[in-house]
């Protein structure tokens, strides 16, 4: 099922408060970020899209919609992964939605 691609985050243990680092503007979060859930972005991504292209062009764009709505973002209701994976995941649904 997995294809050899990794759909949890990397296995280094997380920074805590990624999201709330990213609101504060701190640098080092949003790399944090992507190395903590880059892997997990990129392959849902490459599930839904046609080609690694689109992929790509997919992944950047919930990166920056992840930047955006960072703030958002309420440790209370969900995990910081479980959050993404939504911000994710409805970002592919409207580029799906788009192209129909």
């Amino acid at each position: 099922m997995s294809r050899g691609l990794d759909y949890r985050a990397n296995s280094g243990t997380p920074t805590p408060a990624i999201l709330q680092r990213i609101t504060k503007m701190d640098k080092s979060a949003v790399e944090d970020c992507i190395d903590t859930y880059g892997n997990l972005v990129w392959a849902l991504a490459k599930r839904c899209t046609n080609s690694s292209k689109e992929a790509e062009d997919a992944v950047v764009k919930i990166f920056k919609e992840i930047w955006q709505c960072a703030e958002q973002y309420d440790s209370a209701k969900c995990s910081e992964e479980k959050y993404i994976l939504k911000v994710a995941v409805r970002h592919l649904l409207r580029q799906s939605v788009l192209k129909s």
